[in-house]
């Protein structure tokens, strides 16, 4: 791995992992706190309000995006999660039992948990791009597994001394301190691009930008279809397993505070370290391969399998295994299958590019929450379990689409390599004196 890319990669792995985990406290300080002090019978109203404010505000945020620089709209999401989780440590011992309150902290888990993803994918895409090796991907993917591990493992061992309103106000700072890796990796960004710069040639410049016109992507709006299928598919199914995981858990333990945070604070602590484990010996090997059917597919047959099995369960034992075992195929989608889904958007053109990753994350996705929610709040216990047999099948359609249109892409791309050599007259051995003009 090149120097400048190491480091670039190495900020961004600081960034993320400093991201995941604030968003691991809050996720365990929201979730302990509102089924402890307000219970499940409202959590599904939560899922509705969670998904709407999560719209609207992703929305906001992707409009703010296209007219300011990544670096900024960083710095800006950072402050602003900063001072609304500052604002609800300080009046959480006035309004301990508040459902206002609690919600709001349980939407501002999932609006910061949304917006977070943009950014990353988002800084991923501008500060690696598609020339960058496969295993800098995966590297940076070991920011959220690693924060598991350490805030769960410190939370479960630490609860008996702190309380969930000092985690809240650790959450708040480490929003504030996110900032700083971000503007390094933006600063490694631009040396690169004065590096390169410097060291090019008029005739191979001007040899570049001739290629540029056999460099071919898949079809952006094809691309931007399937995916947009896939992830609303993946949404509503997750969503739907999330709650009955949660529900299964606030029965088992009866509500108790304390029982509630030990197992929430185990549990990311065990999917972070099998989701470090994957990314370290797994993930890097998977996406490096040619075909990317295992990496994409495996978590929605998975899924599938288990749904099955749910059915069968008896009991709120077995019920909670189950749904803890469907729950925790998190660590594939964190370490394998939304890394493979982040390098997929390489393969459509750099301008729609970063549009592509802000509809997707800021609109569709909590679109599909939204309506994932109302199922829960409205419908009956057999049109949910409907619902996640649908979309189940076409979250597999839409990978098995998107898989096949990528394919095309690469086919397409090797024919114009091909091609390209013999129309503009150069001799076959070109590519090889002049490395990495016709991939960049």
């Amino acid at each position: 791995m090149p120097t400048v890319e190491a480091r670039a990669a190495n900020r961004l792995l600081c960034y993320a992992m400093l991201l995941a985990a604030s968003y691991t406290m809050m996720r365990t300080v929201g979730d302990s706190l509102f089924l402890s002090r307000v219970g499940s019978d409202s959590l599904a109203l939560v899922f509705v309000f969670s998904g709407i404010a999560t719209a609207v505000i992703a929305s906001i945020w992707y409009a703010a995006t296209r007219r300011l620089s990544l670096t900024v709209s960083i710095k800006a999401s950072s402050v602003v999660f900063f001072s609304l989780t500052l604002t609800a440590w300080l009046l959480l011992p006035h309004l301990h039992h508040s459902w206002w309150l609690l919600a709001a902290i349980y939407l501002l888990t999932e609006i910061k948990g949304c917006v977070n993803t943009i950014n990353v994918v988002s800084a991923m895409n501008e500060l690696l791009g598609g020339h960058s090796s496969r295993r800098a991907w995966a590297r940076i993917g070991l920011g959220a597994p690693l924060a598991g591990i350490i805030v769960g493992a410190s939370i479960g061992i630490e609860a008996s001394f702190l309380d969930l309103r000092s985690w809240l106000l650790l959450s708040a700072i480490l929003d504030a301190i996110a900032i700083f890796p971000i503007v390094n990796a933006s600063k490694v960004k631009i040396q690169q691009g004065k590096s390169w710069a410097k060291s090019e040639t008029s005739l191979r410049s001007s040899m570049e930008n001739l290629a540029k016109r056999f460099k071919v992507y898949a079809c952006s709006r094809q691309f931007r279809f399937w995916i947009g299928l896939l992830i609303m598919a993946k949404v509503i199914v997750l969503t739907l397993i999330t709650f009955f995981w949660k529900v299964s858990v606030n029965d088992y333990f009866a509500g108790n505070e304390a029982s509630l945070t030990r197992y929430f604070a185990v549990y990311y602590a065990c999917i972070g370290m099998l989701t470090l484990l994957i990314q370290l010996f797994v993930t890097g090997r998977l996406i490096s391969r040619k075909s990317l059917y295992v990496p994409i597919l495996f978590m929605p047959v998975a899924l599938s399998i288990l749904c099955m099995i749910a059915v069968f369960s008896l009991g709120a034992f077995l019920m909670l295994v189950v749904l803890t075992l469907a729950k925790s195929l998190e660590v594939w989608r964190r370490s394998v299958h939304d890394t493979t889904l982040n390098l997929l958007y390489t393969n459509i053109d750099r301008r729609k590019r970063r549009t592509a990753i802000a509809i997707n994350t800021a609109a569709l996705k909590p679109l599909a929450e939204v309506g994932a929610s109302l199922a829960l709040l409205l419908g009956t216990t057999a049109w949910q379990r409907s619902l996640v047999v649908i979309a189940l099948v076409l979250w597999i359609i839409a990978t098995l689409a998107l898989l096949r249109l990528i394919a095309k892409k690469t086919t397409s791309t090797t024919a114009s390599d091909r091609e390209s050599p013999k129309e503009l007259g150069f001799t076959s051995n070109f590519k090889q004196l002049v490395p990495g003009l016709f991939h960049h």
